[in-house]
Order: C-alpha cells, then structure tokens, then sequence
C-alpha cells in the first residue's frame, strides 16, 4: 500500500532540536521487547548525541500503576508505553497528548489508521486524535507441550482441544501425581498478577454471554453469566483435578514457566516462540515439541482469545521541544519492522503493512494460530478504572481458587469493590 515503508525514511531526517535535551521513557519488562526497544532508543541516541534518554522498565503489571503514581508526585516520564486497556484511564484524565500523525510519517489520520490493527487502533485513536503509537498487537494461545502429549496417546493434530470441556478432559488425562503433589499439571491457568487474571477470565466471559459493565456502568461480572465463566475458569482445578493454582514457578517476567520447565502441559499465553524457549529449555526448541492453538470456547463457534496491544505515549505535562523529539524517535523505533520481528518474534505488529511477507516471518512455528489470534480476539473492557477491576477479579480468583470461596459471594465483592471505584471517579 501507499504507506509501506512511509515510517522508514525517518533515519534519513535530522533530529528536531540540536539543542541538548534530556528525556525520560519507561517501559515494561519482558525478555524479548524491552531490550529491543533499549538498543533502539539507544541507537537513536547515538545519531543525535545531543539527546540523552533515561530509560526505566517495571515489571508488566506495575508499569500502568508506576504511571499514575508518577503523575500524582510530578515525576511521570516524558514518554512511555502503555497497554491499550489502560488508554481509557489515561484519556479520562487528560493526562496524554495528541500526537501529530505526520510527524510519524501519515499523510492523515485515515493513512495512520488504515496502517494498524483496526479494533486495535480504535482504542488509540479519540475524537479524530491519535494519542498512542502501535508498537505490538497480539493474541493469546493455549501453548502445549506435543511430547507429553504424545506420552498419554493424544495426537497433537486430532486431539486439539476446541472447547473448555475438552480442554479439561485432555488436562485431566496429560496431569500426573504422586500421591497429592503435583508432578506435572494437565493445564495451568496465571496466578501471579491482576493483569493476567483479568486477560484469560475476559473471552470465557463473553462467551457465556457476560459483560464486565451494563450500559450504565455498573460492573456486571457477578451475573448467572459471571458466575458460570468463573465456574469454567474453577473447573481445571475443581472438576478436573488438572492444576494445583498454589504450585507455580511464574514470574512477571517468565509468567509461562511451569510450561518452559514442563511442570505444566499447557499453558495460556502470549505467542511464545524460541527466543523464550531456547534459553530456559534448550531440548523444547531444539526437537520442537511445542504448538500453539487458538483457545478454546464454550463452543466451538466460539473460540477466541483475549488481543491486547501496546502503544507508546506522550505525557500531557511534557515541553512542545520533548514533544517533538519524542514523535522523530517513536518514528525511528519502529522504523526498521524486520529488525523489530528478528528480535521479539513471535510477538505480532501493530503495523498491517512492512512485515507479513518477509519468510522470516511467513516460516515462523505456528503463524497460522498466532495470526489467528490476533485477528479474531476480543479486547479487554475500555474503562477508565482498568487497574481497580483487574485487582478485584484477582483478589475474587485467589478466594475461589486459593481459598475454596463461594464463586457469587467472591464476585459480588469484586463488583462492589469496582462500582465503588467508578463512583470516586465519577466524583472527581
């Protein structure tokens, strides 16, 4: 299309000030992007020595709270990314700038939009404004192990498992005990971070025919809809006797690594590839006894995952100068797609031109389900209180699944808990 390559011609443009300036840009740490995203800014840096970045990074599901802690004290960065589910939160609040589409390369804002995910960049665009720039736009997978798999007499190809009944009675037969303990988990749900909580419980949700709001705003997750998505959610463990939710080796950094270890046979995640198996264990990506599908659903018509994306943003307080140099590096990121995908793949763009054709990318392990993911997702609710409602479902998932709580009884708590939230925003 026209605006193939329309972001790449940055590296030939000088840099808007010469002036020395310093900036600050925070991040979230994962294994792949966030050294990526260093050596960019770093190279940058090094083209236009008279700017200088300070360049932080916090754990996945502290970086939005880390943001709204620093607008409170006055020491928010200059520039940071975000998660596209907490863009309604910074929005809301007037706390990001527009960003002039041309100075990251589009002719117009129909050029910018016609270049990225469409549901996706929806939620960076805001009464005819873009406010965030897309970096990575992707969808969960159930990643399994095809070894262990084969171990029990399941054929990877056959046997994939396409609605949650399956998925439990496949988990049931892949789990091994000895005696109470666990030596392997059939399937293995997060337990570790609000986010991940809020992101698997999402499509069950949906698919039993839930919401997370009413079209009042009332939180609705504790509903006969909520109740049975959260039953589903309960069953690997209560009905199946597939995962202990106590027994995890996850990090905020490596949250998929019972899988990695093959403590767990399969795990809901992000596209995995080898870049983050190779390191942890060498014998999976070597022998390539690993696939992902798409997840599963409460029927098979309704398979399909939670998609999320990251956007990079420009804080409201920042000087017009900062504003400036912070669009020419956002451009210069992700000016080079190739070199973006050789290093965090099989993490999806946001960009629908520059990269789907390269056979780096086409020859990728399991691109079919990756694309598919992404593609057929649905996202996380667009609301402005996204940090309090993903810490109320997860404190409602570790009562039900920590503590054997009453499933309604811990989703009236949660919801209570989000309606009050909503209320002191709308206070003011």
């Amino acid at each position: 299309t026209a605006v193939i390559g329309v972001p790449a011609l940055v590296a030939a443009q000088g840099a808007p000030t010469r002036a020395p300036m310093k900036l600050s840009f925070w991040t979230w740490e994962n294994p792949q992007q966030r050294p990526w995203l260093k050596k960019r800014i770093d190279q940058y840096t090094q083209q236009h020595p008279n700017i200088s970045v300070e360049f932080q990074y916090f754990a996945f599901s502290d970086l939005g709270k880390k943001v709204s802690v620093g607008y409170a004290t006055g020491t928010a960065p200059d520039g940071y990314t975000t998660g596209d589910w907490l863009m309604p939160t910074w929005l809301t609040r007037k706390l990001i700038v527009p960003l002039d589409v041309q100075q990251l390369g589009y002719p117009s804002l129909d050029a910018f939009r016609d270049d990225h995910a469409p549901a996706f960049v929806a939620g960076a665009i805001h009464e005819g404004k873009a406010y965030g720039y897309p970096l990575w736009f992707y969808g969960i997978c159930n990643h399994v192990n095809t070894k262990q798999f084969k171990e029990v007499g399941l054929d990877p190809v056959r046997d994939e498992p396409r609605t949650w009944e399956q998925l439990g009675e496949i988990a049931r037969r892949l789990t091994i005990k000895d005696g109470n303990k666990f030596t392997r988990q059939g399937f293995k749900w997060a337990m570790h971070a609000s986010q991940w909580t809020a992101f698997q419980f999402n499509p069950i949700l949906l698919q039993a025919g839930g919401q997370w709001f009413d079209k009042d705003g009332k939180c609705t997750v504790n509903n006969e809809a909520g109740v049975r998505a959260m039953a589903i959610r309960a069953s690997m463990a209560r009905r199946y006797g597939a995962e202990d939710p106590a027994d995890s080796l996850a990090t905020a950094p490596v949250p998929w690594m019972d899988w990695l270890k093959e403590r767990a046979a399969m795990f809901s995640a992000p596209p995995i590839g080898p870049q983050a198996i190779k390191p942890i264990n060498p014998a999976m990506d070597a022998e390539g006894y690993y696939k992902a599908y798409v997840m599963p659903g409460v029927t098979e018509d309704k398979r399909y995952s939670t998609c999320y994306g990251f956007n990079c943003v420009i804080n409201v307080h920042a000087s017009k100068e900062k504003q400036d140099v912070l669009h020419h590096m956002y451009r210069f990121i992700m000016s080079d797609l190739l070199d973006c995908w050789k290093a965090t793949a099989p993490l999806t763009l946001a960009r629908r031109s520059g990269w789907t054709d390269y056979p780096e990318v086409k020859n990728t392990p399991n691109i079919q389900a990756i694309l598919r993911a992404k593609d057929t997702g649905v996202f996380l609710p667009r609301t402005p209180v996204w940090s309090e409602l993903a810490d109320a479902m997860h404190r409602a998932v570790q009562k039900i699944m920590l503590a054997n709580g009453d499933i309604k009884t811990a989703l009236n708590e949660a919801a209570a808990e989000v309606d009050r939230a909503t209320a002191e925003l709308r206070k003011g």
